[in-house]
This record gives C-alpha cells, sequence and structure tokens, in this order.
C-alpha cells in the first residue's frame, strides 16, 4: 500500500495524545490503543460535529481542499501532522519554536526558512532536496513526516514497537529493524531507554549500546544519508589500526571515547572538560553517548569505558537554530538548551571528547 494511505505520524517526539484516545499502551502513540483511525481519516470528506451520540467531542479539523485528499486523509500529510504537533498543548510541537516547554531530545524540523529556523538547520519540511550524503530523493510531495515515521507504528523485522515509531523503510530501502527502545525500567539489549513513557525531554532520553560494532539509530539514519555513516573500516569511514585511528568520516558507531589512550578522544576530557582533570570544572554537560554500562553522565576518567558517539551526539534528529542542527554544548558552563547551552560554539561541542578542542 502507498505510504500516503497510512495516517497521522507521531513525530519524533513524545507521542500524541490523540484527541479522542484512551491510555497508551507504550511509550509511542498512533499504536494499540491509540490508533485511532478517526483522528486522521474521514469516510466523506464532510464533517460538522463530534463521534458523541449527542454530536459533541472533538475531531481533527478538514484541510481547505474541497474534494478531500488521497486515502480518506483529512488533511495533506504534513499539514495533518501539524494540525497536532504545532502549538497544540496536547501534543509534541516538533516545528519550530516549542510551545510545550521543556528540551526537546529531537530538537525542530523547519519549514519555509523563517528565523531563526533556516533550512540550513536541520530537516526541512516540503523540500525536493536529495539526501545529504545519500541519493535518496523526496517524493511528489517533498520531505514529509511519513518519509521517517510509520504512523500506524509498523516495526521492523524483529522490532514490533519501534523508537519513535521510525518506519522500517527509510529512503526507500528494503524493511530493516529500526531502533528498539525501553520504557521506565531500561533493558540493555535494546537501543534506547525512556525514563518514562512518551518522554521527549532530552532529560529523560538515553543511548545503550546493546552491540559494540554498531549503532541501530546509526543504522537508521544511514539509510538517507548513507555517506556519513559506519564503523572502523568501511569504505566511507576509512580508519586504520586497532584502535582505529585517521578516519575519513566520523565513525557513528564502533569506536569509544578514549580508546587510544594519551590523545585524540580523551577519557579525561570526556569525564572532566578539562586536559588535566583538575580545574576549571566540574563537567556539568554531555552530550549524548552510547554506553552499556548506564553511566551516561561520568564525572571520573575511570568511568568512562565503552562510551561510544553516535549521530545523537552531535545533531538534533529534526534539527534546532544551528547550521546542521549540530549540539553546540558548553562542558563546563549553562543550561542546557536544544541548541547546546546559551553561548555555546562548535569548538565547544569537539570539546566534549577531544582534547585538541580545548
Amino acid at each position: 500500500m502507498n505510504k500516503y494511505s497510512i495516517a497521522l505520524i507521531g513525530m519524533v517526539g513524545i507521542g500524541l495524545i490523540l484527541l479522542t484516545a484512551g491510555p497508551a499502551t507504550a511509550g509511542d502513540y498512533h499504536r494499540g490503543a491509540t490508533l485511532i483511525c478517526s483522528d486522521c481519516h474521514v469516510m466523506h470528506f464532510s464533517q460538522s460535529h463530534g463521534y458523541n451520540a449527542n454530536g459533541g467531542g472533538l475531531f481533527t479539523p478538514l484541510g481547505p481542499g474541497t474534494d478531500g485528499y488521497a486515502y480518506l486523509l483529512r488533511n495533506e500529510i504534513n499539514d495533518l501532522c501539524l494540525t497536532c504537533h504545532d502549538g497544540q498543548a496536547f501534543a509534541p510541537d516538533v516545528l519550530e519554536t516549542n510551545t510545550g516547554g521543556g528540551v526537546r531530545q529531537a530538537g525542530a524540523l523547519n519549514r519555509g526558512g523563517i528565523t531563526p529556523y533556516f533550512n540550513a538547520t536541520g530537516h526541512t519540511l516540503d523540500t525536493m532536496d536529495t539526501a545529504p550524503g545519500g541519493t535518496w530523493a523526496p517524493g511528489t510531495h517533498g520531505l514529509t513526516c511519513v518519509d521517517c515515521h510509520a504512523p500506524h507504528a509498523r516495526g521492523g523485522p524483529t522490532v514490533a514497537n519501534a523508537y519513535r515509531n521510525l518506519a522500517p523503510t527509510a529512503g526507500g530501502l528494503a524493511s530493516f529493524d529500526p531502533p528498539s527502545y525501553a520504557i521506565t525500567t531500561n533493558d540493555l539489549t535494546k537501543d534506547v531507554f525512556e525514563i518514562a513513557a512518551g518522554a521527549s525531554d532530552v532529560s529523560q532520553v538515553n543511548f545503550n549500546e546493546p552491540d559494540q560494532t554498531k549503532s541501530a539509530y546509526g543504522n537508521w539514519c544511514n539509510s538517507c544519508h548513507s555517506s556519513f555513516h559506519g564503523g572502523p573500516g568501511s569504505a566511507n569511514v576509512g580508519g586504520i589500526g586497532s584502535p582505529a585511528e585517521e578516519f575519513d568520516r566520523h565513525p557513528t558507531a564502533g569506536v569509544d571515547i578514549g580508546a587510544l589512550g594519551g590523545g585524540h578522544s580523551s577519557k579525561v576530557v570526556f569525564a572532566t572538560g578539562t586536559r588535566s582533570g583538575t580545574g576549571p570544572g566540574p563537567k556539568i554537560n554531555w552530550v549524548k553517548v552510547m554506553t552499556a554500562t548506564e553511566n551516561w553522565t561520568p564525572d571520573t576518567p575511570t568511568e568512562v569505558t565503552d562510551h561510544t558517539p553516535s549521530c545523537m551526539s552531535c545533531h538534533k534528529a529534526h534539527g534546532n537554530q544551528n547550521a546542521f542542527g549540530l549540539i553546540q554544548m558548553n562542558p563546563l558552563s549553562g543550561a542546557v538548551t536544544e541548541q547546546g547551552t546559551a553561548g555555546g560554539t562548535y569548538k565547544h561541542l569537539c570539546s566534549q571528547c577531544h582534547t585538541q578542542a580545548l
């Protein structure tokens, strides 16, 4: 079935508190008890009241078209998604300024190049551009929410409930497994840990490393941005030696911080934000990394063991107010924002792990 037959997606955020839904069955919506057909589809493109017997009840408004939309949708894909996911109190706001508060793990999509969310700051809805570092290009509708998310929450071959309803066929590839996730109680065999069901705040989402040679998150991004992803020895990343160094592109899996010892990335720098481990400090802000130890914010070098950077370490999945959606986070000062920290720079991002940036 064509992807445009599907309903409104749960964007990379906490999942929608649906207008007519009951309790959620997991951390993301548009599945199970919260997969509500009428939130996104309408039979005759004519509705003047709700679904209660007395005509009451909220419903998603119809789009401006007079003849309806393909596959019984209430509006065009992006406009339909944004009916709930832009500026509403009951659902995560994924477009530009966050009206819901908090620091979004995924950041913000942009649309139309409106300052400060220019097209260069991340994923741009409706764009016809080919994905950077890849060959995939959007269809006739431009980039849509359902290019990345499965609105009916379809998982991959072995992952039935994918993190953020991420689609198992992104970039037009054959079906594969999106990242899996655990909720409330961590499961180190899962790729992502949400502290609470539907969590989207950066403080409530962490990343496990079930396989130290791979990143399920990076593998998913790779489906569109194929040149940018891989581990040591892959054709597009390169690297020599063991542990590897001299990379052509920054690896997104298979390389632990400080593995070489004494240079390049540093356990001391990642733990303390300094070369020596003593002043100025202490380190208070860490970018997201994958680890199997559940210690995502180590503050002594001995705690830095299997910590591995991947896509989410440097970029917001949707974007933010920085070029490329980069997370410019000062490790030693400032409150965490979607941009990193106030006054954060590109150098601060590098200095999360690298001695040379200090």
